[in-house]
């Protein structure tokens, strides 16, 4: 589903499995954001469809490790698709990560990143993007923002009306605070979470960053 020039929302809204929402940056940037679970990719497959998106992107780039995300990362890069991630969060992975998955009943096939990121500017084709990173949820997790829609695409970390959990391996609560403030003082038209629904409009956004501020900071 188109929301601007060149970005498209897969959104996830079936609530009988877990799956993340996806985003592709099309264009010449061509990067498609969190695939999401390799079974129940077909939901992204159809979208670009309608959306007459004829050409799969060069890059995946992964906000987190977690399996909702990344699994479908894997036969894309079998494909040739290159994949992208925190270096920390690879490191992550490894470790706390890959047990996490088990604990949740999944196996977790092995998987070489191709590029790893740093917080700093990202350039595709001459689009420029920002990486932050914005650990809390897990340790390498990181948001990527287009400065040309105002757009964050967000991962786990902040939702509507909500926050990424802190409970899983490798989570800590006042690191997530700290992120989610960064990541409200952006200039921001769009919030593109991982899971629910988009946050549109400058006025909605700071509504939602107070919300979030209330009911949350006192519990992290």
């Amino acid at each position: 589903m188109k929301l601007a020039e060149e970005l498209y929302v897969y959104p996830w809204t079936h609530t009988q499995a877990n799956n993340c929402n996806a985003y592709l940056a099309g264009g010449a940037a061509s990067m498609l954001i969190d695939p999401g679970h390799a079974r129940l990719f077909q939901h992204v497959e159809m979208g670009l469809s309608r959306d007459q998106i004829k050409a799969m992107p060069r890059l995946v780039l992964l906000t987190h490790c977690h399996p909702d995300h990344l699994e479908a990362a894997i036969p894309l890069q079998r494909a040739g698709l290159k994949v992208a991630i925190h270096a920390t969060e690879a490191a992550y992975l490894e470790g706390e990560g890959r047990q996490l998955a088990a604990s949740l009943g999944l196996s977790m096939p092995e998987i070489t990143f191709d590029i790893f990121l740093d917080e700093g500017e990202l350039t595709l084709d001459g689009e420029s993007f920002q990486v932050i990173h914005t650990p809390g949820h897990s340790p390498g997790h990181i948001c990527l923002y287009w400065p040309r829609h105002k757009a964050l695409i967000a991962g786990d970390l902040v939702f509507a009306q909500g926050v990424g959990r802190v409970d899983f391996p490798g989570g800590n609560a006042e690191q997530l605070k700290q992120s989610i403030m960064k990541v409200a003082a952006l200039d921001l038209e769009w919030v593109l979470p991982g899971h629910g629904p988009v946050i549109k409009g400058s006025a909605s956004i700071k509504k939602n960053f107070e919300f979030i501020q209330k009911m949350y900071f006192n519990q992290m």
